[in-house]
């Protein structure tokens, strides 16, 4: 068994096909406090202490008869870049489908995976903005 003990689901990502539209609605709507922009197409906003849920505007989204609602993934966070190379060896010994990394990002690590009925799964370390 993996030693992981997530404390809590770090970020689920919603594609959404109006950014704007979205925003207005979990920012105004629902009052979710929004914590960056990344680009034109991504939103985050802080839900609780910890956790956040991210917007992001599908690819299809210039195409008004073309729909894309679905989670996109959800993350857990690890206390380390090494704790992600353990991850990835784990789900390596388990057979378990790796779609990207592990790899590094700007300010962390990470590694996506797929479960059996492929929704994907992130596992990453960040560094703190400070």
């Amino acid at each position: 068994m993996a030693d992981f003990n997530p404390s809590g689901i770090n970020h689920i990502t919603i594609r959404v096909n109006d950014i704007e539209r979205a925003e207005e609605f979990y920012g105004e709507i629902l009052g979710f406090e929004l914590v960056r922009k990344m680009g034109k197409s991504m939103a985050v906003y802080r839900i609780g202490s910890e956790d956040t849920i991210v917007l992001v505007e599908a690819e299809t989204s210039y195409d008004t008869s073309s729909r894309d609602y679905r989670v996109d993934h959800f993350g857990f966070y690890l206390e380390s870049e090494e704790k992600v190379d353990e991850m990835a060896e784990y789900f390596r010994e388990k057979e378990v489908t790796v779609l990207s990394g592990p790899a590094n990002r700007k300010r962390g690590r990470f590694i996506f995976i797929s479960d059996p009925d492929g929704n994907m799964i992130e596992f990453f370390y960040e560094e703190d903005d400070e």
